[in-house]
């Protein structure tokens, strides 16, 4: 078990190096990705500090962290790189390589992901309450957030029936290949 993790991270900081990200060596650590990073202060390791531990082959204490989990992938840290180092890029490969493996470190979070997929697989796009629905289902707490999803209703924000897209079926067979 622990060669096939070894190799997976030395296949996965091989494709960062060789197609992901290939400037990744030119990262000088100014700082200037974690700085923009709106949650970098929940993140267990900033931008910088992924690059870093990339640039060192350490990607399993990546995947080992919450950081690839909770990136917005709001792509601020790549536009503010002076060195054009596409860090969002390299921590939606490690986040889908860590999907891949099945290889999370809070297991909601793969709960997530995976209705979240299933969803969209349905419907063709996101709908939010059957979603929250599910998880709370799928969590044991069934009425959680019930007093927020009654004011959003109100107020008309969501939809209560899903809306169904056209072509999700295209949608579904790439969901399924890679669920």
């Amino acid at each position: 078990m622990v060669t096939k993790i070894n190799n997976d991270t030395d296949r996965i900081r091989r494709e960062i190096l060789e197609y992901i990200e290939p400037k990744i060596y030119n990262c000088y650590q100014c700082g200037k990705c974690t700085a923009g990073c709106p949650l970098s202060d929940i993140f267990e390791y900033k931008p910088n500090q992924i690059i870093r531990l990339v640039q060192s082959g350490k990607i399993d204490s990546i995947i080992k962290s919450n950081s690839i989990f909770l990136c917005l992938s709001c792509e601020i840290c790549s536009s503010r790189c002076p060195q054009d180092v596409h860090i969002a890029t390299i921590m939606n490969f490690i986040r889908n390589e860590a999907w891949r493996a099945d290889r999370f470190k809070i297991k909601s979070i793969s709960r997530f992901y995976k209705t979240f997929l299933r969803i969209i697989g349905r419907t063709g796009r996101s709908f939010e309450p059957g979603l929250l629905m599910s998880l709370n289902f799928l969590s044991g707490r069934l009425f959680n957030d019930m007093d927020l999803a009654l004011d959003i209703l109100k107020k008309r924000k969501i939809r209560l029936l899903p809306e169904f897209i056209k072509g999700r079926k295209d949608i579904t067979k790439t969901i399924k290949k890679y669920m």
